[in-house]
């Protein structure tokens, strides 16, 4: 039970994250990029790719230090 609730936290902490860095990267991307086909088509091949990438990585290390100082 309790690693089922570690995965839970987990996932928690990912989507969060992943929220937060959804919400940054589109006000940047309003404001530097252009708005058209290519850059949209950019934005869901790569960019959301490396913002779940980061996401988990932002989360493991979190869970890590936070399972760490405990």
């Amino acid at each position: 039970m309790r690693i089922v609730m570690e995965k839970i936290i987990y996932f928690v902490f990912t989507l969060f994250i992943f929220i937060v860095l959804w919400k940054i990267t589109a006000v940047l991307w309003d404001a530097f990029v252009p708005w058209n086909y290519k850059t949209d088509l950019l934005g869901i091949f790569v960019v959301i790719p490396v913002l779940f990438a980061v996401s988990f990585v932002f989360a493991s290390l979190s869970f890590k230090f936070i399972k760490e100082n405990t």
